[in-house]
């Protein structure tokens, strides 16, 4: 008797096994699928951004282009045709633009150039530059490049605080220049020209103005008058995901079959609610970014979408926008921020005006 109970249990046991799996076959090959392939990729994809990032680091011909973007700023989109840098070399005799110690002959000194004005004045904004520079114009018919004359070697250092500081002075130097002349280009930091031959670095970056000017002529009309704001949205996905968990049938669903469900199954059964969720937040962020981009447009002259980041306090970034618009006309986009900013589980952080760098 004892022997036969144990065999119909045994039968039971095995029973009950195979149809947990049989039951659980679809969902499991859901979270390889929707949970670990994914993963696998994103680390892949990661290894090999990697990899592409030190090859194009070791590149001679790219090392020349010093260009450096920090979240000071927003990050320049479209590229204007920028002048190159050069390798350090011994400096020589005086420059007759601002005085400075500097060759002005061959290519031994070098311009810093901070951005390109409306205007042909010649003039000094005194020393204000990167290490307390003096910044002064070279002008080219109707347009301008703000500068100061340094060595033609870029800006390095293992510092952080004074790599911030020479940011901040870069920052400054454009902010300055976009209240005097109203239209600027601002170039990214680091961007040097130096001379070559018989031609200084003063006649090189004139050279490189009239090169590019009718591009340059161009973008800046676009941009006169006109300021960069950033948009950012962020959501609460603890907040998000309980609203999704209240209004979706098949979660609650799904919520109410685990109740009645053996302990083992109902964690695999746990697995697959939280995996419905995920793919409901996915379809809802989404759908809100869609929501807001088309609320957004019409109070905007231009918009461009860039990268989101890691937002803080446990909200997540579903929108990064730069906009442009008039400097001293916001009011329209600002109440359309404010109503989504007002929208449960939303918040927006509006910042600017900056000069527009997203723009040219």
């Amino acid at each position: 008797m004892t022997n036969m109970m144990k065999e119909i249990i045994e039968k039971m046991v095995k029973q009950e096994i195979r149809d947990i799996l049989a039951e659980s076959e679809e969902m499991i090959r859901d979270i390889v699928k929707n949970s670990l392939l994914p993963e696998l990729r994103s680390e892949i994809r990661q290894t090999i951004s990697q990899a592409l990032e030190e090859l194009i680091g070791k590149s001679p011909d790219l090392a020349q282009h010093q260009q450096v973007n920090n979240d000071v700023s927003p990050q320049q989109s479209e590229e204007v045709q920028k002048p190159e840098s050069y390798s350090k070399t011994d400096l020589g005799h005086q420059d007759s633009d601002v005085g400075h110690r500097t060759s002005d002959i061959g290519p031994a000194g070098g311009r810093y150039l901070y951005c390109v004005v409306e205007g042909n004045e010649k003039m000094s904004f005194g020393k204000i530059g990167i290490e307390e520079n003096e910044v002064y114009t070279i002008p080219y018919e109707e347009l301008s490049a703000v500068v100061h004359s340094c060595p033609a070697e870029p800006y390095k250092s293992e510092d952080e605080e004074i790599m911030k500081g020479w940011v901040m002075a870069h920052q400054n130097v454009i902010d300055r220049a976009w209240e005097r002349f109203g239209g600027v280009l601002p170039l990214g930091f680091d961007t040097i020209i130096q001379g070559e031959g018989t031609t200084s670095p003063k006649e090189n970056m004139r050279n490189w103005l009239k090169d590019d000017y009718d591009n340059l002529k161009e973008k800046m009309g676009k941009v006169r008058g006109m300021a960069e704001y950033g948009v950012q949205v962020f959501w609460d996905p603890k907040i998000i995901a309980k609203k999704i968990a209240e209004e979706s049938p098949e979660i609650k669903k799904l919520d109410e079959e685990i109740k009645s469900k053996p302990k083992g199954l109902a964690y695999m059964y746990r697995q697959k609610l939280e995996n419905l969720i995920k793919k409901e937040m996915e379809g809802k962020a989404d759908q809100k970014f869609k929501e807001f981009f088309e609320r957004i447009k019409p109070c905007v002259d231009d918009l461009k979408v860039e990268k989101t980041k890691k937002a803080e306090d446990g909200k997540q970034m579903l929108m990064n926008l730069s906009c442009l618009l008039p400097k001293e006309a916001n009011k329209k986009l600002g109440e359309e921020l404010e109503k989504i900013d007002n929208m449960e589980g939303y918040s927006v952080r509006f910042t600017g005006p900056w000069p527009p760098y997203s723009f040219v």
